[in-house]
C-alpha cells in the first residue's frame, strides 16, 4: 500500500472476536437450564433460516418500523428454538426469562472469545499511532462486548450498523467511520483508510468501493453463515487476503519511513 494508512478499521464478529464454543451450543446450554431441551445441530440448523429471515422482513432490526434491537432479536430466538424442536408450551412459559439470559451472555465476555492474534496486533497498530475503529453491521452490544473483552481501549470509536442506520457494504458506514476517526486528528481520506473483515461483499468490497484499501482475513467461517463464494474470476479483482490479523502489519508502512 503506497498511501500512509492513519486510519484502521476492523469488523466485530468472526475478525476481532467469535462465540465462545458456538452460539448453538450456548444456545443448548441456556435452554437446557430451564427444561427445554434441543440439541445444538438441529439449533445450528435452524439458526439462520430464522436469521434470514428476520432480516428480511424487518431490515436494520426494524429500527424504522418501531422495533429496538432486543425485540428484534427476540424473534429470531424464539423462531430458531421452534425450528429446533422445542415445545411451544414450553417456550410460552419459560422464554421471556431464557431469552434474558441469551441476550445477557451475548452482551459481554460470557459469550465470547479473542481471537489469539489481535491483542499483539492491536498493540503495536496503537504504538504506531493509528486511529483504530470498528465497524460491525450489528447492534450496539458490540461495545459492551469489547469493553468486556477488556479491548476497548485500543478503539477510538465503535461504529455500528444499528447506530448509523445503514450497515455495509454501503458507502454510507464508511463515510461515517471516516469522519468519526478525524475527530482528534486532521481528516482522514479514504485513501488513508483500511478496513479488515471476513465478509467479501459486506467488508472487502464495501470498503473499496468507499475509495478504503481493504483486506480479506480468512478465518473460519461461522457455524451458521454462507460459505465464501462467488469470487471474481478475473485476478485483477481477487482479494488481497490474510489468514492472520497480524499479516496486516506487512501491509502499513512503518512509523517514519
Amino acid at each position: 500500500m503506497t498511501s500512509r494508512i492513519r486510519l484502521i478499521t476492523f469488523d466485530a464478529y468472526n475478525t476481532v472476536f467469535k462465540p465462545r464454543g458456538g452460539i448453538s451450543a450456548q444456545y443448548e446450554m441456556e435452554a437446557r437450564k430451564f427444561g427445554i431441551n434441543v440439541s445444538k445441530e438441529a439449533i445450528n440448523k435452524s439458526f439462520r433460516p430464522a436469521l434470514k429471515a428476520q432480516v428480511s422482513k424487518y431490515p436494520l432490526y426494524g429500527l424504522s418500523q418501531g422495533l429496538n434491537p432486543k425485540i428484534w432479536w427476540q424473534d429470531v430466538v424464539r423462531s430458531t428454538f421452534i425450528g429446533a424442536g422445542a415445545s411451544e408450551k414450553d417456550l410460552d412459559e419459560k422464554f421471556l426469562a431464557l431469552y434474558e439470559t441469551i441476550w445477557t451472555r451475548f452482551t459481554c465476555a460470557d459469550g465470547y472469545e479473542v481471537f489469539s492474534d489481535v491483542f499483539d496486533t492491536l498493540k503495536e497498530l496503537k504504538s504506531r499511532k493509528i486511529t483504530l475503529g470498528v465497524i460491525s453491521n450489528s447492534d450496539e452490544r458490540v461495545a459492551q462486548v469489547l469493553e468486556s473483552l477488556k479491548l476497548d481501549s485500543y478503539f477510538d470509536f465503535v461504529l455500528t450498523s444499528s447506530m448509523a442506520r445503514c450497515e455495509k457494504p454501503a458507502r454510507q458506514i464508511f463515510d461515517q467511520a471516516l469522519r468519526l476517526g478525524s475527530k482528534s486528528s486532521s481528516p482522514i481520506q479514504a485513501s488513508q483508510a483500511l478496513h479488515i473483515g471476513d465478509d467479501l461483499k459486506s467488508d472487502y468490497f464495501g470498503a473499496r468501493d468507499a475509495g478504503w484499501h481493504s483486506l480479506l482475513l480468512r478465518r473460519d467461517k461461522l457455524s451458521y453463515e454462507e460459505p465464501l463464494t462467488n469470487l471474481p474470476s478475473d485476478s485483477e479483482n481477487l482479494p488481497v487476503e490474510i489468514t492472520y490479523m497480524k499479516e496486516l502489519l506487512g501491509y502499513i508502512k512503518p512509523p517514519n519511513v
